[in-house]
């Protein structure tokens, strides 16, 4: 359109001329407006491809930096985690180490207190064995003595009846105190009575009382289970007198045909009785002497229980209880 503009300009057809440039003008216009308009598109799409990628950059940065401060809250929490599992694991091994400590003290101090109670036991065991030999060797030799010089006394004069049946009471007395010596002497020389030895006393006395007293029938009756239990001297010793002291008395008092010792198993211990058909008496009228007053005594200081039946014409029934610890 230029060209033919100036064609015309050159023709001097200035009209023609004209309207060519005119027609160049617009389009030129036209084709610098849309050259404008792709170059803004393109600008605008620039702008938003760049606005978009900082967004995505900033999007980015942002997942980046949580991503970031979660990891160190991890860390931190790990930190935390392992700190406290370190610590418990301290704790525990704290605990253990108290605990094993304490144990080997609780330890410490029981054997101290068995090695205490054996060297106690030592002593008293040694102590035993002092005055039972001095009760053997003192006491024992005066009383055989006594019966020694009694018995010269007896065969070596001509004495009054009177005077010679009171010798022989004496001498009884003195061989009966002999042979309650020589029971005591067996229980302090031992800590602790096997049944069979307590059976082994018990029969002995009573085929003596059963030869002391002939016209009266002894009967001893045990179950075997017992054979096996073991009691202290104190205790052994207990039992033995009071079985002693209780057919004694139904000796002297009872007038008794039969005397009946027996000794069973209970469900929580051991029952003894001691039983006789004699005359019996009435416990509400009788005012108790000595001897079954010391029965009791020695039921108590055994942590035993004693009861005692008897009615005037059905004769009389002893009755202890040991109960097991």
């Amino acid at each position: 359109l230029l060209n033919y503009s100036q064609f015309y300009e050159a023709k001097n057809n200035l009209k023609l001329a004209y309207q060519y440039y005119k027609d160049y003008s617009a389009y030129k216009d036209s084709i610098s407006e849309q050259s404008n308009i792709k170059s803004l598109q393109e600008l605008e799409v620039k702008y938003q491809t760049e606005r978009k990628e900082k967004e995505i950059l900033s999007q980015r940065a942002d997942i980046a930096e949580k991503e970031l401060s979660l990891s160190k809250k991890n860390i931190q929490l790990f930190g935390l985690g392992v700190f406290a599992i370190v610590l418990a694991l301290l704790g525990y091994l704290f605990y253990n180490q108290q605990k094993l400590k304490n144990r080997q003290l609780k330890k410490e101090n029981e054997l101290k207190d068995a090695l205490l109670k054996i060297e106690t036991q030592t002593r008293l065991q040694e102590q035993r064995l002092r005055i039972s030999r001095d009760l053997h060797d003192n006491i024992g030799a005066q009383l055989t003595f006594i019966i020694s010089s009694l018995d010269n006394l007896k065969y070596g004069f001509k004495l009054p009846e009177n005077v010679s049946s009171k010798i022989q009471s004496i001498a009884t007395f003195t061989s009966s105190t002999i042979t309650d010596l020589r029971d005591t002497i067996w229980a302090m020389n031992k800590s602790e009575i096997s049944f069979e030895d307590l059976q082994s006393r018990i029969s002995n006395f009573i085929d003596k009382a059963n030869l002391a007293a002939a016209h009266i029938s002894f009967v001893f009756n045990l179950e075997n289970a017992l054979k096996d239990q073991t009691f202290t001297s104190v205790v052994g010793m207990n039992i033995y007198r009071i079985i002693q002291e209780a057919v004694n008395n139904a000796i002297k008092y009872a007038h008794a045909k039969t005397i009946e010792v027996r000794i069973s198993e209970e469900e929580n211990g051991m029952k003894i009785s001691i039983l006789d058909d004699g005359v019996g008496f009435d416990l509400d009228a009788v005012e108790f002497g000595n001897g079954l007053n010391n029965l009791k005594k020695r039921a108590h200081d055994i942590q035993a229980s004693l009861k005692i039946d008897s009615k005037l014409g059905s004769g009389t029934h002893i009755e202890l209880n040991m109960f097991n610890a």
